[in-house]
């Protein structure tokens, strides 16, 4: 193996973007008036819908566009960030792996991630967003191996989500399934296992 890919949501950012509201004492009322905006984000993973014109969409109150529009079109900001996977990379850099970035997400939210210092090792990124493919369509992951050149059966995929990990499988691509949850000791098994070795320090 030379190629480490992580997706984002569910495996370097805790939760699901619904989670951020977890962060709020917000009544029920407004917790599930809130969740709507939350509802289809295809477009959005697409680019071809704004955070701001999903907002809009959503035809809320002005109460709701008075207290909650900044912390909505914001959520990515939000997100926690499973660490133990930062630590990851680094050691994964430190061994002369390349790390590639490949998620469903929006323009908005790629924008932030990518100027994030902790992100700075990242070799390549394919969000689905600038490329108006989704990973359930596969060609994302061909977007990947050609414009880095990559070949399948050299590359690593940790993603959250079953359905993605068969369909990285169908291009070569070894996958595992991560679960925030788990130990983190199971996916470093895991590489053991596929000789991916982190054997220096950070």
């Amino acid at each position: 193996m030379k190629n480490i890919i992580f997706d984002l949501g569910g495996v370097i950012l805790k939760g699901t973007p619904l989670s951020v509201l977890d962060k709020f004492n917000l009544n029920s009322n407004d917790y599930e008036e809130l969740k709507g905006f939350f509802i289809d984000w295809k477009k959005l993973d697409l680019g071809i819908e704004s955070l701001e014109n999903k907002f809009n969409s959503c035809n809320y109150s002005n109460y709701i566009i008075s207290n909650y529009k900044n912390i909505l079109i914001n959520y990515y900001k939000l997100r926690d960030i499973n660490f133990e996977l930062i630590e990851l990379i680094k050691k994964l850099k430190n061994n002369n792996y390349n790390v590639y970035i490949l998620s469903d997400n929006n323009k908005e939210s790629d924008l932030y991630y990518r100027e994030l210092e902790l992100f700075n090792n990242i070799d390549g990124w394919i969000l689905s967003c600038n490329y108006q493919k989704l990973k359930k369509d596969g060609l994302l992951f061909e977007i990947l191996l050609n414009k880095y050149n990559l070949n399948p059966r050299e590359c690593y995929f940790i993603d959250n989500t079953k359905d993605n990990i068969v369909i990285a499988g169908k291009y070569g691509i070894k996958g595992y399934l991560f679960n925030e949850n788990d130990d983190i000791n199971n996916l470093y098994n895991d590489m053991l296992n596929n000789e991916i070795k982190l054997s220096k320090k950070i």
